[in-house]
């Protein structure tokens, strides 16, 4: 299993990369040789700013990479609008369901590399208890096979919702038990339909005991966290102070208290804060470094984690008529739609979004990383970053053809 060789690992939150040597195979991030023009950079400043003016987010985190050189590296205003503490490179985010790609598909990836799974195995196979609708692993890792988007957990466990925030004793193996139970007994429509769902991904951590003894966490800290170099964890609060934490959502429902290093996500909640779709906390220098590994494919650092073949089929797209690779989200097909992605991003790039305001998505064809991390739901859901269209407008900027002095 791979350790943690401290002495190769180029430590991408202290942002001092190196270059490679001349024969050497250069899979890293390398910073300090390539930035941005000065107009461009004036550009993102100038959407940024205004975003912050009209209340759209509190602060956010930009890295940009092109050719494995790191050309954009800033933060931008404050954890909250009390303007107490600046964003900076050390600042956590909770990434939603950016989780998905982060945590699921790198579990996802070496499963099917280690001939563990098979995708085309019907999913009420892996999950007895499911609904035999025909649907496949596949069609569940593209969105496709037939799961609603999601379930009302206060409806379905009422209980379990209320003793969640005013039970001490409360356990959240039993909750994530009966919340698993409750989504394989909701009906399901034929697949082959694209519709969104968190659902499937509530399972698959479930892989990383069945598969390897190890738990979902322990999984990706030994294979790849640490190798990598990166922080990224589920329940920050048991490392970390909240300072270096920027606060989600001020929850006057459910939680009663501004929600600040424990996932924001109420069904993740319930299930201890860990889960496949949601839960997961990062900087953008962690996502950089993971993005980086992916659009590598699969190295980072001189250290392989996952086969270029098996990198390219999850972030391909899986089904004709669905945009969707497996796990990774994809440009729009039809290009008069509106997506968050700039129309400039090829076929081939990929990533995600979370509900939270992250943005992470790369672009093989034009070796194109960028990482925007924000709290835009702080402290409410105004959902204004959408409406300002301010992540698709800045992923433009970086597709300049003269951006790198």
């Amino acid at each position: 299993m791979k350790k943690h060789i401290s002495a190769i690992l180029l430590i991408i939150t202290a942002m001092s990369f190196v270059g490679c040597q001349a024969q050497e195979k250069c899979t890293h991030l390398i910073a300090g040789r390539k930035t941005v023009q000065p107009k461009y950079e004036r550009i993102i400043d100038s959407l940024v700013n205004d975003a912050i003016s009209q209340r759209a987010m509190p602060g956010c985190r930009i890295i940009a990479v092109k050719d494995q050189y790191v050309i954009f590296n800033k933060s931008y205003g404050y954890l909250n609008y009390d303007s107490i503490r600046p964003v900076n490179d050390s600042t956590m985010y909770d990434i939603a369901s950016v989780t998905k790609i982060a945590a699921s598909s790198l579990l996802l990836m070496k499963l099917y590399e280690d001939r563990k799974i098979d995708l085309d195995t019907k999913l009420c196979e892996y999950f007895p208890g499911f609904e035999d609708n025909g649907a496949t692993l596949r069609d569940a890792l593209a969105h496709q096979a037939g799961l609603k988007i999601g379930v009302d957990i206060k409806k379905l466990e009422p209980e379990l919702y209320k003793a969640c925030v005013q039970d001490s004793n409360y356990n959240a193996s039993i909750a994530r038990r009966k919340i698993c139970e409750d989504v394989k007994a909701q009906p399901m429509k034929k697949p082959g339909e694209y519709l969104y769902s968190d659902l499937g991904f509530y399972f698959y951590p479930e892989f990383a005991s069945r598969f390897y003894g190890l738990s979902f966490i322990n999984f990706l800290n030994e294979w790849f966290y640490y190798p990598l170099g990166v922080k990224m964890m589920f329940n920050p609060l048991d490392k970390y102070p909240p300072d270096n934490i920027a606060p989600t959502e001020v929850d006057t429902v459910w939680r009663k208290r501004t929600v600040q290093g424990t996932v924001h996500d109420e069904t993740a909640a319930m299930m201890g804060g860990i889960s496949g779709h949601a839960g997961l906390f990062a900087t953008a220098n962690d996502l950089a470094v993971f993005m980086q590994m992916l659009l590598s494919g699969g190295e980072y650092g001189g250290i392989k984690f996952l086969k270029p073949e098996t990198v390219r089929l999850f972030t391909s797209q899986a089904f004709e008529g669905n945009r969707r690779g497996l796990v990774f989200d994809k440009p729009v097909i039809d290009t008069t739609l509106n997506g968050t992605p700039s129309k400039m991003a090829s076929r081939a790039s990929f990533g995600h979004t979370g509900f939270t305001g992250p943005f992470v998505w790369a672009d093989p064809h034009n070796h194109l990383i960028l990482i925007f991390l924000t709290n835009s739901i702080y402290p409410n859901r105004t959902m204004l970053i959408t409406k300002l269209d301010l992540r698709t407008k800045i992923h433009d900027v970086f597709y300049k053809k003269d951006l790198v002095k």
